[in-house]
Formats: structure tokens, sequence, C-alpha cells
């Protein structure tokens, strides 16, 4: 259906890349339908509001935005949907100004749910999945059915385009909520993300960014199925493919074949985003993590082996219950040894439903402040040491739309997640230039443009213009 006058529609997504990855699917369902995209501080007739359920914060900041949105444009047509609709779509529809609670099942018809005004179908089944949720947990594993009819063309603001190729988790580590939320583990095709692919790169896109809620997985729950590294090298051989890059990986799914892969394949870029949570034994266990410390470093110093300087950035939570000075200093000390590039420190936060929600011995929040405010302090000075590898060298850097806004200069990030600044024409945007590193800095690293081909032929783009 083509609506004669077109509606308005503005986007609001919290959490995750696969968050962002299935707003971008939604918006263009969306515009399909006639509908026009403004800005969200703006008044729209739809927003969509993609919620986030990982800490109780997160379903607080979905409540915020939606009670703001309600007050300033009383009249529009409130959609929320993401984890925190599966999780407790009884609180949400109970918030004034709530239109539609859309399941993750049921995104891939938000279009024509709102295009035609018609009641939410997925509510009463939401409902009905919340309570469950609520009363099962921790112990209940909810299954269902693998649903992939979203899909992208484009990434709205970005310069990169994540492409989400797996969904679910069965981890269960005890802080998180989400394998609750999204359930097991559901693989897309090959097919499927071969021609998304395929259309991100028609589309300009220079580099892929994959994504998942557990990544490593991917193929875990089909017998016979290709795996997360068959994908890899499948996508890296496209035609016009520029660059490919992990979101996130387990360490114990880190294998010597991708090792190999990405040692061997230049447009794999050599970055492994591999979360740690906690760098001491006991701590690791609480959570059910299934990995040790040992394991951990062990397998950093394999991929050192094999791929020169990779970049290793991580997530550390901080503050777990049962957590002590010695815990977190094993921690610390890990983190020393790993030579982060970057890391994300984030406090313990009690999350409904989890077993970590009532163990005992929680830290108290001074505590867990100090620690990551130490912790941060020994992040920024393992990131700069990381950086100092670099100086005088050549980075490929993929050149934002925007300039940095500080100092007008062209800003992008290397194959290694290095942000660097330079000068340079707008002719550069959106495209892998060389970049030589002259300046390193704890906060910015400055570099010029690298005289070459490549460099030459955007120079003279340029000068025509």
């Amino acid at each position: 259906m083509i609506l004669n006058t077109p509606k308005t529609c503005a986007f609001i997504t919290l959490g995750c890349k696969v968050n962002q990855y299935e707003t971008q699917a939604i918006r263009e369902s969306l515009i399909e339908k006639g509908f026009m995209e403004i800005s969200p501080e703006m008044a729209a007739d739809i927003y969509v509001i993609n919620t986030c359920t990982v800490t109780s914060a997160s379903d607080e900041k979905s409540r915020s935005y939606i009670k703001h949105l309600k007050k300033r444009s009383p009249h529009s047509t409130i959609v929320v949907t993401g984890c925190y609709a599966e999780s407790d779509a009884d609180a949400i529809k109970k918030i004034d100004g709530v239109s539609h609670v859309i399941t993750k099942a049921e995104e891939s018809s938000l279009a024509e749910i709102v295009a035609d005004n018609e009641p939410s179908r997925s509510f009463q089944t939401s409902l009905l999945h919340s309570h469950r949720l609520q009363s099962d947990l921790p112990h209940a594993k909810i299954q269902k059915d693998s649903i992939y009819h979203l899909k992208i063309s484009h990434f709205q603001g970005h310069t990169k385009a994540f492409l989400k190729i797996e969904d679910g988790c069965d981890m269960y580590c005890s802080y998180c909520i989400i394998p609750y939320v999204r359930g097991n583990i559901k693989s897309r095709k090959w097919q499927d993300i071969q021609d998304e692919a395929k259309r991100l790169i028609q589309n300009g896109y220079k580099e892929i960014v994959l994504t998942g809620i557990h990544l490593g997985a991917y193929g875990k729950e089909t017998p016979d199925s290709i795996s997360l590294v068959d994908i890899l090298e499948k996508l890296s051989n496209l035609s016009g493919m520029g660059r490919i890059r992990l979101s996130s990986i387990e360490v114990n799914e880190v294998t010597l074949e991708l090792i190999r892969l990405v040692a061997e394949k230049k447009n794999i870029c050599p970055h492994f985003h591999i979360p740690l949570q906690s760098g001491d034994n006991f701590i690791l266990k609480r959570m059910n993590r299934k990995y040790t410390s040992d394991l951990y470093l062990e397998i950093l110093d394999t991929i050192r082996e094999k791929i020169e300087l990779p970049s290793f950035t991580t997530d550390v939570m901080v503050g777990f219950p049962g957590e002590t000075d010695t815990h977190f200093e094993n921690t610390v000390n890990l983190c020393m040894k790993a030579g982060y590039s970057r890391m994300h420190i984030f406090p313990f936060s009690v999350r409904k439903g989890t077993p970590a929600a009532n163990m005992q011995n929680h830290c108290p929040p001074k505590i867990i402040a100090q620690r990551k405010t130490l912790l941060k302090a020994q992040a920024d000075t393992l990131a700069f040491s990381y950086k100092k590898h670099f100086l005088n060298s050549i980075a490929e850097v993929l050149v934002e739309t925007e300039r940095d806004s500080k100092t007008n200069k062209l800003c992008g990030y290397s194959e290694r997640y290095i942000k660097v600044l330079f000068d340079g024409p707008d002719a550069l945007k959106n495209s892998i230039v060389p970049v030589q590193i002259e300046k390193i800095t704890p906060s910015v690293v400055f570099g010029k443009l690298y005289e070459n081909e490549t460099s030459r032929k955007y120079f003279q783009v340029a000068a025509k213009e």
C-alpha cells in the first residue's frame, strides 16, 4: 500500500549493533510503504522505539523515551519493539501513549501493522510471553522459530554497514537476560547473507561488520551447516568487497582456522573484540563463562603468533557479586597482559530474572565506582601503548562522512580500529585511503594522507569539483 499523503516516521534505537541492524530493516520497510523519515527531535506521525533490556537501567531509559515522546507529541503513534518489548510487554502497554507493542517475530510485519493502523496483533502473544518469562526465569529456555524476513540495502547514518547473520544465544551467563528474550541460536542462510552483502557493496559500503547476538556460534544449531569461518571466506571473495570486520566473538570460539583465515585475507580486519568480563577464575565460574583466564591469554598469544599487531578490544564487568579486591586485581593484571587497544568497562547491574540477581555478597556501589575508575585509567594506558606501535606506519583508513567536530579534519578508523584524523578533501569521504601516522597522543592520533595511486585519484576528483 502506497500512502497518497506521506506520513512521517522517526526512530530511536537503544542497545547493541543487532538492534541497530533491525532498526535499519524496519526503516527500509516503512520507507517502502511510503513513509518519510524525519529526525526524532521533530514531531513525527509514527515513532519506532527499538528497546534494550540488558539492564534495569535500559528498561528505564526505554520508558523515559516513551513518556518524553508522548508529552512532546501527544497525537503521534508510538510503536515499541526490541528486547524490552519481548521481556515485559505488559509493563510497556501500561505506559500512556503506547500504540503498538511488536515482538521480534512480527518486526518484519511492523510496516503493515502501523501503515494500516491495525491494533498490534502481537500484543496478546507478547503479554503471555512476558508472563512466562517472569514466572519461569532463570530456568526456562524459550524456544523460538527462526525468523529472518528482515533485510537491508543501506545503513542509515553509518559509513560501515552491519550485516546480521545470527540471532539468539545459548550461553546463559548468570548476569544476562538476553538468551531468555531472544531464544537460542538461529543462523541465517548463506544465500540471504550473500544477497544482502551484494546489495550493500552495490550501494557503496566499503566495510561490512558481521554481527549477531552470539556470532561465534553461527551454524551450531544445524547439523552439517557451514561455519562462521566459511561465511567469512565466502564474503571475502565477493566481487567489490572492501573489508570485513567481526563485531564480537567469544574466546573459546576463536579457532585456528579463523586465525589462519584472518592472517591470509587482507580484507578481513585483524581486529578481535573478545569479551573478557572478568580476569578471575572464581568470578568467571560464577558468571557461567566457559573459559579460564589462562585459556583466554593463551588464545590471544596464538593470535599474535600468526598476525602482526592484532587489535584486541573487550568488555569488562566490575563489581560482580562476590568480587573481592583480589579478584579485581586479577582482572587488572590480565588486562595488562592482554594489551587491549580499547576496553568497554561497565558496572554490574542487577537484572531481575537472572541467577546473578539472587547471588549473595553484592558489591557496594561506591566500591564498584572506584574499581571502574581504576580500570579506566589502565585502559587508557593500554590504548596509548598499543597505538604507539604505529607511529610512522601506514594505516588503511575508512573515511567517515562527517569531519571531526573539534578540528574539522577528516577522520576514520583503520583496519585495527584506531581512529585517525588527517587533512584532505571531501572527495575522500566513504573511501579507504592510506594514511601515514605522524603523531600519537593519549586521546588522538594524527596522520597525513600517504600519496599513492589511490590517494592521487581522489585528489584529481577533488580538483575537478
